[in-house]
């Protein structure tokens, strides 16, 4: 990647812009305002962290602290940290019931 003075956007790095230092999730990215704007659904509230590599890793890393990621349904960036003990355990109807 290369960075010059005449890249049509200086606010971003491909799309994406530095947004800090989330306290659990570390260094965080959000879509560029400029190039992208903000989600529609989740009006721009969506985090993407800095250090995941693929999203099943990802939830393994928040489980281990004990939370779930909800992530947004239109850009997939992180809109709240809920602990996991807060969510009900599915139904599960066994084989021979249904």
């Amino acid at each position: 990647m290369s960075f010059h003075l005449s890249d049509p956007c200086l606010w971003c790095i491909e799309g994406s812009s530095p947004a800090g230092i989330h306290d659990i999730l570390g260094p965080v990215y959000k879509p560029c305002p400029v190039c992208l704007g903000p989600c529609a659904l989740c009006e721009g509230d969506g985090l993407f962290p800095a250090d995941v590599a693929c999203l099943p890793c990802f939830r393994e890393q928040m489980a281990a602290q004990g939370l779930a990621p909800i992530m947004c349904a239109h850009c997939s960036g992180v809109v709240d940290l809920i602990p996991l003990d807060t969510i009900p355990a599915p139904e599960v109807t066994p084989h021979v019931e249904h």
